[in-house]
């Protein structure tokens, strides 16, 4: 067959929440913003747990992973085991990060990450992530299974080459690893709190009503990112999303 013979179009969709195809997604919020309730609210969800952080949070997890290799052996059963869960969340990839430096450290016998210097133990490390990502692929293609990471974020400066240097918020992953997410998710949004600035005299002060929204486009303060046309900012609620995703779908 020609190569020109294989060429397809987008297929148009017309379909309920319920049948909207899988996501991979990662969520960067700030800590206690609500990002593993978003997650428990997705269809059929069961939890990666790279922390523990779902005490008060009733939904189906695999035990905390200890280790990289816990990790990896956890989606190697979704991978090969039946079941019927529709979604995977990994909760969080900076925890996820942390446990991928030590196996990096432990399986070539460096005291630290940055012992081999030239960068080259966050080579490894970026490896190591590869492979995950390739595994949740895998669910998503095969099982057509939504993936969800969730992410920490913290302030840090940003060097800007077109302005100067100003601060933003960014994922607490290693460098490397933040750039694999953001670069395999088709979302990369951003939550926290909506925040109004008011003048108090010559000074502003910030104030927030507790209302949560999701960011789904970049702007100076944080990444966000998606693949299709949504709202600039939409609900903190799976719900919100689905909605938001399936207009778009159908436009």
């Amino acid at each position: 067959m020609s190569l020109l013979a294989q060429v397809t179009t987008t297929k148009q969709w017309d379909l309920g929440e319920s049948e909207l195809p899988p996501v991979r997604m990662n969520i960067q919020g700030t800590d206690g913003i609500g990002k593993s309730t978003f997650g428990a609210a997705a269809p059929s969800p069961i939890f990666i747990q790279a922390e523990d952080g779902l005490n008060f949070i009733n939904v189906a997890r695999f035990p905390v992973a200890n280790t990289w290799q816990e990790i990896l052996d956890q989606l190697k059963a979704l991978v090969v085991e039946d079941h019927t869960y529709r979604t995977v969340v990994l909760d969080t990839t900076d925890a996820a990060c942390t446990k991928s430096e030590a196996h990096a450290c432990e399986t070539n016998g460096w005291k630290s990450i940055d012992a081999p210097g030239f960068g080259k133990g966050y080579t490894f490390v970026g490896e190591l992530w590869v492979h995950l990502l390739q595994g949740l692929n895998v669910l998503y293609e095969q099982k057509k299974m939504n993936i969800i990471l969730l992410s920490h974020v913290e302030s840090k400066i940003h060097n800007d080459p077109l302005t100067e240097s100003y601060d933003r918020y960014a994922m607490r992953c290693a460098k490397k690893v933040n750039a694999l997410i953001k670069d395999w998710v088709d979302f990369n949004f951003f939550a926290n709190y909506q925040t109004e600035i008011q003048k108090d005299g010559s000074k502003n002060r910030a104030v927030s009503y507790g209302n949560r929204a999701l960011y789904t486009k970049f702007a100076a303060g944080y990444d966000a990112k998606s693949r299709v046309g949504l709202p600039d900012k939409i609900d903190f609620t799976w719900t919100a999303f689905a909605e938001s995703y399936a207009a778009a779908l159908n436009k």
